[in-house]
């Protein structure tokens, strides 16, 4: 475990004595947030982008009768608008929250300007970086940044485990154990983080390596899926992570969804399911979509696993399948 930790540090750019294990990064958010929210009681607005992980947003929104919520509103392009920032309360608020790139549609955020402002405010900012820790070269130590989290299985490792870093010590969400030198108290999931090690140990040998060989997937996939009928991206296709592909199709994404797992593709609508019914995407609608826009919406990923080969075979699956629907290039002008 301790060199899984120092692996992990090394990854992140920071000391080992600052990484808590936790069973993934929507306990470490969890964690943050609610520890963040109690350390002082003059502070009580919370901050937070209108695009992030239910991780963050839902005990955001569980604490916000009592402690406030401001949200930041979202770009059509899936980024996050500042203009507002500097006329927030600084004097008031306990914490920004902030995701460094958008679960569904990999648009990297801005959270190194907001980190700029939290830092001049004397703000504490807690960011999220599941979705690039590992794709884009992350320096904690020094960075201004007051908290962060990642899940191992964004990575390659097993599910269950993640990291939550913290600049100093906060209080533990989990107690009733000296676990994690008493900041979360629970027995360990060592294999967890052995594997997480394993794979941030890679990371920091071959991390540019894998990086260069996501991005040529990344733009291979990119192509493919362009030349389809029909098919639009769902965001500029620039400041955006490489393994990431959103899209916007020509028919609801459901039957589509269907029959890309009937042939062996995963792949995700980017909404969430609740007693059977698909909601549309909270990110989609925050950006302006409507909700039939955001019923054709479709995400691809990629990650440590995937090859040109599967990249090709997913793209020309969903081709046929688009075809089989009825969708042309005369039908989806």
């Amino acid at each position: 475990m301790e060199a899984a930790r120092e692996a992990v540090a090394r990854l992140l750019g920071t000391r080992a004595g600052r990484i808590t294990f936790t069973s993934g990064a929507t306990e470490a958010n969890n964690a943050a947030i609610h520890a963040w929210a109690r350390k002082d009681a003059r502070r009580p607005l919370l901050v937070s982008t209108s695009l992030e992980h239910p991780s963050v947003a839902e005990p955001l929104r569980r604490l916000e009768p009592t402690q406030g919520w401001h949200r930041l509103p979202a770009t059509a392009a899936g980024g996050t608008a500042l203009d507002g920032l500097a006329d927030l309360p600084a004097g008031r608020i306990g914490l920004v929250a902030c995701l460094a790139a958008n679960n569904e549609t990999g648009v990297l955020q801005p959270w190194r300007e907001i980190r700029d402002w939290a830092r001049e405010a004397e703000v504490p900012l807690h960011v999220d970086l599941t979705q690039v820790a590992g794709r884009e070269p992350v320096a904690l130590d020094g960075s201004g940044i007051a908290s962060a989290s990642l899940s191992g299985h964004k990575l390659g490792a097993l599910a269950g485990c993640g990291v939550l870093w913290m600049a100093g010590d906060l209080e533990p969400l989990l107690l009733g154990g000296p676990q994690e030198r008493g900041r979360r108290a629970g027995t360990e999931n060592v294999a967890g983080i052995v594997a997480l090690g394993a794979v941030a140990d890679r990371l920091v040998r071959h991390g540019e390596e894998e990086r260069t060989r996501i991005g040529e997937l990344g733009r291979r996939l990119r192509k493919a899926v362009a030349a389809l009928p029909g098919v639009e991206f769902g965001v500029p296709q620039g400041a955006v992570l490489d393994n990431t592909v959103h899209l916007r199709l020509p028919v609801e994404a459901e039957a589509v969804l269907i029959r890309l797992d009937l042939q062996g593709v995963c792949a995700s609508m980017g909404s969430a399911c609740s007693a059977g019914a698909v909601r549309p995407s909270r990110t989609l609608l925050a950006m302006g979509w409507s909700e039939e826009q955001a019923r054709r919406a479709l995400r691809l990923s990629l990650g440590w696993s995937s090859t040109a080969g599967e990249v090709d075979r997913a793209a020309g699956i969903l081709g046929q399948i688009l075809s089989n629907l009825g969708v042309s290039e005369k039908s989806s002008a």
